[in-house]
Formats: structure tokens, sequence, C-alpha cells
């Protein structure tokens, strides 16, 4: 190409206007002048050099109208389209996929309950040891009226009948408890107050209240009550009146050859030994008395035996003061002892019996 079609025209003079003329289809065309003015024939001619289109250098490619006509749009996207496409996944990709989302979504689910059936947890929990200390706030005072009505009723008997509905084992104290009232009249007491009122254990077995009452004669009466539910409450009559095979005067002035009976006695070790049981070696002599009494014997338990090691035990647990225990006692045939009899066996380790299943320490 021509460059000088782009630098500027010659130096003219002022009054002198630009002349230009227009190149026609030929290769040389006529140019026409500006505002219709006449070209001199001094004046110098400038001719604009274009070369022929054939010299010319277009798009490397031009297609004609036909090619395009009935040809669809080219985008971007169609170009891909053209690529090879992926070969699908296994339905069985897509199963794990699923499992592992699902295990997701659990373990997910699981993380957010948690905190939540925990609160939950407790709040019940909560809920339920409340109940419970409602109920047994309920039990207890429940229990102390059950507790004070029997008292009150037990004392107010007028008849046996009448009170072995207010004494535990009935069937078996009631020959005990008519044969005791029959040589000790029977008065119905009322009770004015109940003075005092604490629960006892026996051994590792609970239940059982001691009552002290105070009575309309003047007497301050105590019992031993056990509670066998908060309505359900019974008086140990045998402790009451502390019941005895035989009268102890009659046992201890009368000794009879042979006999064997099961008293509620104070224990406690001593040191005097005659006749039989002079042999301190082969022998422990324990002092035995009752309630209401001054009459006292003498028990003795070989060394080598149960009764023996079970009682020094009882005894010392106790501080070596006396102890409250049902024993059962033993004159042997032909003592020549006046206070001495053997002691067979511990019937229980207090004066009132458990139930009938109670264990017995002996040494038969």
């Amino acid at each position: 190409m021509d460059f000088s079609a782009f630098l500027g025209s010659p130096m003219r003079k002022k009054d002198d206007k630009p002349k230009l003329r227009t190149v026609d289809e030929g290769p040389e065309g006529e140019v026409s002048l500006l505002d219709e003015q006449t070209m001199g024939e001094n004046e110098e001619k400038l001719r604009l050099e274009v070369k022929d289109r054939s010299e010319l250098k277009f798009r490397t490619h031009e297609p004609k109208i036909k090619e395009w006509v009935g040809q669809d749009d080219v985008t971007l996207e169609d170009n891909w389209n053209t690529q090879k496409q992926p070969a699908r996944l296994h339905k069985g990709f897509w199963t794990a996929i699923g499992v592992v989302l699902l295990a997701g979504t659990s373990w997910l689910a699981v993380e957010i309950s948690g905190p939540r059936k925990q609160e939950d947890k407790l709040i019940i929990e909560t809920q339920i040891l409340l109940e419970r200390e409602k109920q047994a706030e309920i039990d207890a005072r429940q229990t102390i009226d059950t507790i004070e009505e029997v008292t009150r009723k037990f004392h107010a008997s007028s008849s046996t009948d009448e009170m072995l509905k207010y004494v535990r084992h009935p069937n078996r104290v009631g020959p005990s408890l008519r044969e005791y009232y029959s040589k000790n009249p029977m008065k119905g007491s009322e009770v004015v107050s109940v003075v005092d009122m604490n629960p006892m254990t026996h051994g590792r077995r609970g239940g059982f209240w001691v009552v002290l009452s105070e009575l309309s004669s003047g007497i301050d009466a105590e019992l031993v009550v056990e509670v066998n539910s908060p309505t359900d409450a019974k008086v140990d009559w045998e402790t009451h009146v502390c019941a005895q095979p035989m009268e102890w005067e009659r046992f201890v002035k009368d000794r009879p050859a042979g006999y064997s009976g099961d008293f509620r006695v104070f224990a406690q070790l001593d040191n005097f030994y005659n006749y039989e049981f002079a042999d301190e070696k082969k022998y422990q002599a324990f002092k035995l008395s009752t309630l209401n009494s001054s009459e006292v014997l003498y028990g003795y338990a070989t060394r080598d035996g149960k009764v023996f090691r079970e009682l020094v035990e009882l005894i010392t647990k106790n501080s070596n003061q006396k102890l409250p225990l049902m024993l059962r006692l033993h004159l042997q045939e032909g003592l020549q002892s006046k206070d001495g009899l053997l002691i067979e066996q511990i019937v229980s380790p207090s004066w009132f019996l458990i139930d009938f299943t109670e264990v017995k320490i002996d040494d038969r």
C-alpha cells in the first residue's frame, strides 16, 4: 500500500483551496473539483493512488451467500456438544453415596437429639425423685399416725380378744397372753400423750419403733411396735410384759429338775464358779437377772462352744454391760449347785423374736 495517502499535502498559497478527485471503478477515474471550481492549467494535480481491487487482501475465505442459506447458528456450546460424552456411573456408586448420606444424616440427627434426650431423661428422673420424696413424706406421716393409733387402742383394750387385734404373732402368743391376764387382771388405760417415738433396728432388720406413752393411770409405758406398712403396725406384747415360760421367782425357788425354758433375762460376764461349774477353764460364768425381780441365777457356757463365743461377742459390743437376751436355760438332773444352770441356746439377741424362722445358736 502507498502510505503517501496518510501524509499531508504540499505547501500551498493561502487562497488555494484543496482539490480532490474521486476514483472511479477504473484504474484512473476523473476527479471533480469542489464548489464547481475549475482547475487552472498550471495548478498541480493530485491523485490518490488506489490499487486495483483484485490486488487487495481481505479475509482468507469469503463465504458466498449460498453457503449461509439454511445453516444454523453455531455457538460455543455447540463445540462442547461435539465432544465425546462421559461414561455413566454404575448404579452401585449412587447406592453407596445414598448410604453415606443416610448415615451422615442419622449421625447428625443423633448428635442433635442426644442432648435433648439427656435433658428429657433428667427431667423425668427428677420428677420421679420428687414424686418418691413426696410419697415418702406421705408414708412417714401415715406411719406415725398408725403407730399412735395402735398404741392408744392397745392400752385401751379391756379384754384379751380385743388386745390380740393389736398384737404381733397373735396365734403364737395367744395362750401365754390369756394365761398372763388370768393372773393379772386387765385394766384399760387412756393414753394422755405419746411422749417419745424412736426407730429401732434388730441386727440388720428394721421396721421396729420404741414408743413411750404417758397413761391416765400415771404410768409411763414403753412399747416395741413393729411396722409392716404405713397402715399396719403391731405391738410386741411379750416384751411389754416380759413374758416368761414360767414365773422367774418360781423357777428360781422350785428349780424343777430337767426343765428347759426360753427366758428373757439380762446377761453379763461374771466370775462365780462352784460345784459342777467350778472349772473356770471349762466354763464361762454369766450373771442372769430379769425385769421386776431381785432374784439372780448364774448360767454357764462351755468355752469350746458356739454359745460362749457368741455371748462374749454380744456383751463385749455392749461395753460389757448387761444385755437383754432370750436364752434357753436348762436345769440338769441331780444338780448340787443352788444357783447354777446350763445355757443351752441363744434364742434371740434381744427380748423379742423377729419371726418363727429365726436362727438359734446352741451347743447341741
